[in-house]
Order: C-alpha cells, then structure tokens, then sequence
C-alpha cells in the first residue's frame, strides 16, 4: 500500500524560497519541475512567484 506525502503549502505562497527544504518540495511538486529547474529558474527572474511560474512555462514552450 502506498504513502501519500502530504507537503504543507510554504507561508509565504508569493515567494520562492530555495533555502527551505519544505518550500522545495512543496514548488517543485506543484511546479512539475526538478530542484535544479527551480533553482535556474530562480537565478533568473527573482524569487516572486508569480514570475518564477511565467519562467517555467517560457523554458517548457522551448
């Protein structure tokens, strides 16, 4: 029988924190995107959320 994690929605949903274990998991799941696309994704466009989905979607339409 599986285990279903259940990742708790960080505090803060407008940013993207990279250096909380609990954020990661929780936007790479929602994301769809591994730690290392989150990361670059980050580097990129900052931390705001809204802006680090727009990058994701503009790196997958490549």
């Amino acid at each position: 029988m599986p285990i279903n994690k259940f990742v708790a929605a960080p505090a803060d949903l407008t940013k993207v924190d990279v250096c909380l274990r609990s954020d990661m998991s929780y936007w790479t799941r929602v994301l769809g995107v591994s730690e290392v696309e989150l990361r670059k994704a980050v580097m990129t466009v900052g931390a705001a959320s809204w802006d680090v989905r727009a990058e994701i979607r503009r790196r997958r339409r490549k």
